[in-house]
């Protein structure tokens, strides 16, 4: 079992290959659901024997350039097990709520999976850089040829502009972190484990701190990174929307917990309540802007972005609980705005309009497909017995063991956004059925049992968490007591 990782990293790009070269649209279907559905049970499988107090497990490592000390190294802990799960556990749903058919399509979703899977597993940043680099690419590609707005070239370029300035500047510390490793132990290195040993000054480590930092904001976004978010997730197609904000943002979190913690420790204790300030500003910030947002689309991508600032808030707290809330809102905020990206795109498609105050009554005409998303929907606000609310208690428990006023302005927020959704879910789905909404049409028996899997899920992380918080509990504590408990003392 050694090599099951490696195989699930893999699996996707293989059969995308395969699918692109040999098969036509119909097989390629049918391959691509396979393949998925095959990565699905090796994760499954790879995560019931995963053992939440035995630290890094199912690692290879593999010399790519001896000299410079390039590796493939990956490996599973509690930090990114989740993630693994969401990503493996999730496109096989997409088989049965996209009426799609074209290979490419397909091939191409199996190439953001394994591109996705490989940086979340990685454990070498000259690997991670890479793939942080090529995992946008099959997302670019599924915008340019499956896209229907004739605005979303210039918005996914206005998004690479951002991803590119961001990640030229990690690439520059990440160089620099080799290259110092180099000079103090005498061979090269970007391996984790080795890097955390250096001996950074204190101003070389508050750079490189940035340095990373910056990269990962513009990926979330939080303010002010976040100009490119609006046309690159209103004018993508669901399916990408649906990477973007379920995936792609989740990767700079893990990033955060698995480098940047890790390897500038004291810089991440130092500027720890700006962060949390900055997570909790842009809460309030994009939250206010959904208010106004009169395209359904728009509108949950400054939500989207909101609840990303409450898990950056989390994730600063210096709190253990805070932290493990944060990995955990991680899951629910991926399902819920991921889910409801999707059904979003289902109104577009039918109904030709995103715009809420052309739409309404849709319940009255498809009362299975207003249920699922209101299910999303209070998962999102943060209802009892959801996901949402065992994800935010944590990490206002967090915020308040931290400080009295981040917290009381955390949960305000959240109130906030409880408003929006609910103004929104009521001019929408509720009220009366309009001349456009008359010809909205119930979800098809494959979407219902796709969405219906993800509203089970929910409930099942709400109502039973430890299962599943057990995962994380030994690797976040281990983080803590290393990385945050030990250096407080030596900050103050």
């Amino acid at each position: 079992m050694s090599s099951i990782l490696t195989w699930i990293i893999f699996m996707p790009f293989l059969s995308g290959l395969f699918i692109a070269l040999f098969c036509n649209n119909f097989w390629g279907r049918i391959v691509a659901f396979g393949a998925s559905v095959f990565v699905a049970i090796l994760t499954v499988i790879m995560t019931l024997s995963f053992d939440p107090a035995g630290g890094m497990q199912f690692v290879d490592i593999i010399s790519l350039v001896q000299r410079y000390g390039i590796t493939y190294m990956v490996g599973v802990d509690g930090i990114n097990i989740y993630l693994i799960l969401i990503i493996a556990l999730f496109l096989p749903l997409l088989f049965f709520v996209l009426k799609r058919e074209e290979k490419g399509f397909w091939a191409n979703l199996l190439f953001i999976e394994s591109g996705f899977l490989a940086v979340c597993s990685s454990l070498d940043l000259i690997f991670f850089y890479a793939g942080w680099e090529m995992m946008l690419l099959p997302i670019f590609v599924m915008v340019g040829l499956y896209g229907k707005s004739a605005k979303r070239a210039k918005a996914m370029l206005d998004m690479m502009y951002y991803a590119i300035f961001g990640s030229m500047i990690m690439l520059g510390a990440i160089i620099y972190l080799g290259v110092l490793h180099f000079e103090q132990f005498g061979f090269y290195s970007f391996a984790l484990d080795d890097l955390a040993k250096l001996n950074l000054s204190v101003m070389a480590e508050r750079v490189l701190f940035f340095s990373f930092m910056i990269a990962f904001v513009i990926k979330l976004p939080l303010f002010p990174f976040h100009m490119w978010l609006s046309k690159a997730y209103t004018y993508s197609p669901s399916v990408a929307t649906f990477m973007l904000s379920a995936i792609a943002s989740k990767v700079a979190v893990f990033a955060i917990l698995r480098f940047v913690l890790p390897i500038f420790s004291l810089s991440f204790i130092e500027f720890s309540s700006y962060f949390v300030a900055l997570g909790i500003f842009s809460m309030i910030y994009f939250g206010v802007i959904a208010l106004r947002c009169d395209d359904f689309k728009t509108l949950l991508a400054f939500a989207s972005a909101s609840h990303l600032g409450l898990i950056l808030a989390g994730l600063f707290s210096l709190d253990a609980v805070g932290m493990s809330g944060a990995l955990y809102q991680i899951i629910a905020h991926a399902i819920t705005s991921g889910v409801m990206f999707l059904m979003v795109g289902i109104i577009s498609t039918q109904l030709g309009t995103r715009k809420i105050s052309q739409l309404g009554g849709i319940a009255h005409k498809a009362p299975v497909f207003a249920t699922l998303f209101g299910i999303m929907m209070l998962s999102s606000v943060g209802l009892p017995t959801t996901i949402g609310f065992v994800a935010e208690l944590l990490i206002l428990v967090g915020l308040f063991k931290t400080n009295l006023i981040y917290g009381i302005i955390a949960t305000t927020s959240i109130i906030v956004g409880a408003v929006y959704m609910f103004v929104v879910y009521r001019k929408a789905i509720l009220q009366s059925v309009s001349s456009v909404t008359d010809k909205f049409k119930e979800l098809s028996k494959s979407q219902i049992l796709g969405f219906g899997f993800v509203a089970i899920i929910i409930f099942v992380m709400g109502i039973y968490p430890k299962t599943f918080l057990d995962l994380s509990e030994n690797t976040v504590q281990n983080h803590y007591e290393k990385y945050i408990k030990s250096n407080l003392k030596e900050h103050k």
